[in-house]
């Protein structure tokens, strides 16, 4: 039997528990914003306050509990997660939203980054990323995964490493699909994905001020990365990694509506 908590994931998935005020700025077109939570967090978790601001700003808002949740431990590969991303654009888009915005936290904002190179959106608003395979540290973290999952056949199941900036769990996932989200070589190749976002797709790139200095290093390194056409936007709040989407609310609002020609 399914327990409260999730089934209210799974209304808020479905977009049933976004209850978004009146459309801020009349007659300009109707906005949805899809908000991807980080890895091991839920829709109910640090991205929670982003999307009720976002609601309260009377955006459409639509967060969906993503692979990478601790509930459904990498539960589908990358193409099941685009597809998981384009049902919650369908979801807007039937609730009248006329231009679409993607905004990621951390591995959410990663998985962000990976959409707006496949996809055409609106906007895309990266809430301090994370997860980097190619990254020196993270591939050295997760080399001994890498390599035993490379080993199995891609359809087995095993324990695997997961690091979370400097946590480490292991999550219990198919080879392949480990494969996919964790090879330096893989879709999910941050710099990558950076480099393929659609011409002309506007960024803007949140960092948090208490941020490690590496992190943050490595924040306006991954910026600088981006395409040029337009400039993207480089925003920094008074928060940590993990409470930055709290922090983000009015300056991705601002953002949007400046975008979308509301204002």
């Amino acid at each position: 039997m399914r327990t409260l908590a999730a089934l209210a994931l799974a209304a808020l998935a479905a977009g049933c528990a976004s209850q978004e005020t009146a459309p801020a700025g009349a007659g300009g077109p109707k906005i949805g914003v899809v908000v991807l939570h980080g890895k091991w967090d839920t829709p109910y978790g640090n991205t929670l306050s982003f999307t009720r601001a976002m609601q309260y700003q009377g955006f459409l808002a639509d967060s969906p509990e993503m692979p990478w949740s601790e509930r459904r431990s990498y539960d589908t590969g990358v193409a099941g997660m685009v597809g998981e991303i384009d049902a919650a654009v369908a979801r807007l888009k039937s609730r009248g939203a006329e231009k679409i915005f993607v905004a990621g936290h951390s591995l959410g904002a990663a998985a962000a980054v990976r959409y707006a190179r496949l996809r055409r959106v609106d906007g895309l608003i990266a809430l301090v990323p994370g997860h980097i395979p190619e990254g020196q540290r993270f591939a050295q973290k997760v080399a001994a995964s890498l390599q035993q999952a490379k080993a199995m056949p891609s359809g087995e199941s095993g324990w695997f490493d997961d690091p979370n900036s400097l946590r480490m769990k292991p999550m219990h996932m198919k080879a392949g699909v480990y494969v996919e989200y964790f090879d330096p070589s893989g879709p999910m190749n941050f710099r990558d994905n950076l480099a393929g976002v659609r011409p002309g797709t506007p960024v803007l790139w949140v960092g948090g001020e208490a941020e490690a200095p590496g992190e943050k290093r490595a924040d306006r390194a991954a910026f600088n990365a981006l395409p040029r056409d337009p400039a993207p936007k480089f925003a920094e709040v008074a928060a940590g990694h993990l409470d930055t989407p709290g922090a983000a609310g009015s300056v991705c609002a601002q953002w949007i509506r400046e975008i979308a020609g509301r204002e």
